[in-house]
């Protein structure tokens, strides 16, 4: 007589595939808004870009 393995779903198992799929969810959340954001974000950044100030002296030493 041979015995099939029986293949049941543990509860660690179920947990782990709901955490994951929840995980992956967050992580696109997150990857669409910095998709959107960053370019506006670099926008803003080079527009306050710290630029050098010119200085002309009169006195030349």
């Amino acid at each position: 007589m041979i015995h099939k393995p029986r293949k049941y779903f543990s509860l660690f198992g179920i947990l782990i595939a709901t955490v994951n799929r929840k995980l992956q969810s967050i992580n696109c959340m997150i990857h669409t808004i910095l998709l959107e954001e960053i370019p506006k974000i670099t926008k803003l950044l080079q527009q306050k870009q710290i630029k050098s100030i010119k200085r002309y002296t009169t006195h030349n030493i």
